[in-house]
């Protein structure tokens, strides 16, 4: 467990204290400025000293503080609050730590909450845009939105502009006349919107992994965490938890990597979990993992026709259908299969290693070492994350890799797996030994149940509206396309989202905010959101709330509380929500049932501990005096932990051991009697070959579609590879881009979040990853400030090249909040989504992972260390 000092100094700092030996106090609520922003003030160390000057923890209170991002770990991280001040902070110290029952200990960027509070540029009262005014039209002067400078106003007026503004749209165009990528239980209500849909974090795992008998996006049928330790191998497929998922995850790996497991990673960059895990490194260029798929699975069969014991054919024949033409299901319309494709029956081109090396960069020799792996004899675990399905033309990547798991007989017994390695389960599935209750409150519904692609979205805008395909109008959310005819979207809102950064096409994204009539947005920061908009409501952060619980993973639920007052006149959602019912006129009933301090108290009392019985069973005691001393309405209930130990401790972890009957085996059950226990597909099993999705697929029209069967293939994509050649031959000669871009993610930031703190600036740059090779050949060197170049626009980074990247790839970590140079056109943040168009084609996936870039030496004012950047702090 560690602890760190932020409101005293101290000489010495072991190596895992935060910043390199320099923290920032964070600014109590007493100390705010009266232009919109919380100062920040730096700690002085006196020469000489040897020991704090006061002891910070006297007079202080330890509070569990909720680390509420979508980062994928999950973890416990307790703050000292002392005068209305964070003057330390800690994370999880609950009981020993210990293998069996680890501790949920936070990441550097759990560290640096705290200024994601009391941050110098935290918005901290309602702001105009200057140059706008109700009305529409002229009056709105959205070609300034993102130049324009920003007034201070006062909450009444700002409900009051934007309830008129709100108003006259939904008069004029009604519901569709607005826009919003996640709509809140408020805008339903309101108004209602058009919804933007994106395939964003699982890619093509977004749509109908039930048609083929995956679970939702292939999550939870992955073995529990005691099962590693049973693999022989672990294969890790574009995946890094080190960096994705920070906490508990990685400590599970050390673990089975300790107890003697072998490790391989599959992925452009020898990255930091397949660094710490000594695993061996199969090299594939980001955005042609099918290749190397099918090459495998080529490389299977030939194995284990030449020498046996390879493909487990009674697990094929027995648990799926469509890999041969001997097990097809009931409803094939194509009389095609994939070991007849993977032979070359239909095409005259088997799918060898040697086909697939120019295309995915793996030497045949490797991919005959990654077929041995998943031979039947072994015992492998193939895991995997996202990265590779938020690629253009990764539509059939769930079934090819749910295939290779399959042939290898990977699934339903101990120490196989085959399944996501994702979030904060990540290691560990199974059922949930503990899970947090829910709020009630009244369930709403959008008046408009049009979806757009997100991307698309920004051109309709653009174009005054126009004719769509309605194919999903939620995340993974799919469904026959409806033709729809919109008419022009005027309004924008934010909610809790940060959409303008995180999609694709942002460039074009900016010029749709510039071209409505009024953008309304939540926000705590000058964020990309805000920055285009014309009237912001500051939002208070998580600390600032009564509190709340969330389920953790299957063994925590944590339980966090209130460290401060509301910073400035920052306001809940609720309290926003109601503030803005309120002036339209609407009973913020018809929203919000109860209190947020209600809400607080039926997310624990509705918290759940599996039973002694195998049921879920209450886990919080409450008494009729914990009621009264609430000041809330419930009913008394015996469970395993008080109510004050529960909130005190920051929440409940379930203690686990290897033989306590809770272990989990992925697919043990429908291994075991398939009959009884059939899988979501048509036909009760492991569709390889799926009519259904892939008539759903094709049903949206989209360019390209008739490329694809319902069996996996390799398909040039829209935009990949192929793109980076002249001609779109690979080995040609190199066109006007000739590199393959990705975005991984990076300990700096949780997607998007915490680009603006300074501890994580000075600690993580904001790098673009080349590799040595093409970066000597560009004259760019260590630091040096890069262009890079895309069809779509163009950004700058400072270079860090690397030896672990494969030759042709260029990384550009995601989540830089853009900062288009209006003169140039040039994003000084680098910003991916800026450096991405709107391309798609097969089932409209989001083509994050394979885009085409050219990079050179900027010849321009060089960039400097962004740290050094001043922070987007508001005098209004």
């Amino acid at each position: 467990m560690d602890t760190h000092d932020v409101g005293a100094p101290t000489t010495t700092w072991s190596r895992r204290q935060f910043m390199k030996g320099s923290l920032a106090v964070a600014a109590s609520a007493a100390a705010l400025s009266s232009f919109g922003c919380a100062p920040s003030a730096e700690v002085k160390k006196k020469e000489g000293d040897t020991a704090p000057a006061v002891n910070p923890e006297e007079g202080g209170t330890w509070v569990p503080a909720a680390c509420w991002h979508n980062c994928g770990g999950r973890c416990v991280n307790k703050v000292m609050v002392k005068e209305g001040a964070v003057v330390r902070q800690k994370t999880d110290d609950s009981h020993e730590d210990s293998a069996e029952f680890p501790q949920q200990r936070g990441c550097v960027r759990g560290k640096a909450q705290q200024q994601q509070c009391f941050g110098a540029d935290r918005i901290l009262y309602p702001l105009k845009r200057k140059g706008w005014q109700p009305g529409g039209g002229e009056k709105s002067n959205g070609a300034m939105r993102g130049k324009d400078e920003w007034e201070r106003i006062s909450w009444d007026e700002a409900i009051d502009l934007a309830c008129q503004e709100i108003k006259r749209i939904s008069d004029e165009l009604g519901p569709t006349g607005f826009y919003c990528k996640s709509p809140d239980a408020v805008i339903n209500v309101m108004c209602g919107c058009v919804r933007g849909w994106d395939t964003t974090s699982h890619g093509t795992y977004t749509l109908g992994c039930d048609m083929i008998g995956l679970p939702p996006t292939d999550t939870g049928k992955a073995n529990d965490r005691f099962d590693l330790l049973n693999a022989e191998h672990i294969i890790l497929y574009s995946s890094n938890p080190t960096w994705s998922a920070a906490g508990t995850p990685t400590y599970y790996f050390i673990q089975a990597k300790e107890a003697g497991v072998k490790f391989t990673s599959v992925d452009p960059l020898y990255n930091a979990s397949a660094q710490m895990l000594d695993a061996d490194w199969i090299p594939v260029r980001n955005g042609t993992d099918m290749a190397f798929m099918l090459a495998t699975a080529y490389e299977m069969l030939r194995l284990d026709d030449e020498e046996g014991d390879i493909v487990d054919w009674d697990f094929l024949n027995t648990y799926t259908v469509g890999f041969d033409a001997d097990h097809m299901p009931a409803d094939a319309k194509l009389d095609e299969n994939l070991k007849d494709y993977l032979l070359g029956t239909y095409d005259d081109t088997p799918k060898t290693p040697a086909w697939a090396e120019p295309i995915c960069g793996v030497p045949p020799e490797q991919v005959t070492a990654f077929a041995r792996i998943l031979g039947k004899n072994n015992k492998t675990m193939l895991l995997h994350n996202y990265g590779m399905v938020r690629c253009n033309g990764a539509e059939m990547i769930p079934q090819m890799l749910m295939t290779l798991g399959a042939m290898g007989g990977h699934m339903g017994k101990s120490g196989h797996a085959t399944g996501g390695a994702y979030h904060a389960n990540c290691g560990n599935y199974g059922p949930n030994l503990v899970s947090a209750g829910s709020a009630k409150n009244p369930k709403t519904t959008n008046p408009c149940s049009t979806g757009v692609r997100q991307p698309q979205l920004y051109d309709l805008i653009l174009n005054g509206g126009g004719d769509v395909l309605d194919v999903s109008n939620s995340y993974g959310s799919f469904h026959e396309p409806i033709p729809t005819t919109l008419g022009p979207i005027k309004g924008i809102f934010h909610v809790t989202d940060a959409t303008l950064q995180t999609s694709l096409h942002q460039k074009a994204g900016i010029e749709a905010h510039r071209a409505v009539d009024f953008v309304l947005t939540r926000a705590q920061f000058m964020t990309t959101n805000a920055r285009y908009s014309d009237i912001i409501l500051p939002v208070t952060t998580e600390w600032e709330r009564p509190g709340g619980v969330t389920t953790c993973n299957r063994e925590f639920v944590y339980c966090y509380s209130k460290v401060t007052d509301p910073l400035g006149e920052a306001k809940t959602d609720q309290e926003i929500g109601t503030l803005l019912l309120e002036g339209m006129g609407m009973d913020p009933k018809l929203a919000y049932e109860t209190s947020e301090t209600q809400q607080f108290f039926d997310q624990i009392a509705g918290s759940k501990i599996m039973g002694a019985s195998g049921e879920m069973e209450p886990l919080v005691t409450i008494t009729d005096a914990d009621i009264k001393e609430w000041g809330v309405t419930g009913e008394a209930q015996q469970g395993v932990i008080a109510l004050s130990e529960f909130v005190a401790n920051g929440g409940y972890q379930f203690k686990r051991t290897p033989d306590d009957g809770h272990g989990f085996i992925g697919y043990e059950d429908f291994v075991s009697d398939p009959a009884a226990n059939p899988l979501s597909s048509a036909s009760g099993k492991l569709e390889i070959y799926c009519q259904a999705r892939h008539d759903l697929m094709t049903s949206f029209g989209y360019d390209g579609v008739e490329q694809y069967k319902p069996y996996p293939t390799y398909v040039v994509p829209c935009v990949g590879y192929e793109s980076t050649f002249k001609d779109g031959t690979v080995g040609g000669e190199k066109g006007d881009y000739p590199f393959i871009m990705y975005n991984p993610h990076y300990l700096r930031r949780s997607h998007t979040v915490f680009d603006n703190c300074p501890w994580l600036r000075e600690t993580w740059a904001n790098p673009v990853f080349l590799n040595r090779e093409d970066a000597e050949a560009k004259g760019i060197k260590d630091g040096d400030t890069v262009l890079i170049s895309s069809p779509a626009g163009k950004g700058l980074r400072n270079a860090a090249i690397l030896d672990i990247l494969m030759p042709g790839v260029v990384g550009v970590p995601h989540g830089a909040w853009v900062d288009v140079d209006e003169k140039t056109g040039i994003d000084r943040a680098g910003s991916d989504n800026y450096l991405i168009g709107a391309e798609y084609g097969g089932m409209g996936v989001s083509g994050y992972n394979n885009q085409i870039c050219n990079v050179e030496k900027y010849t321009g004012e060089a960039l400097g260390a962004d740290c050094d950047q001043p922070q987007r702090i508001v005098s209004a």
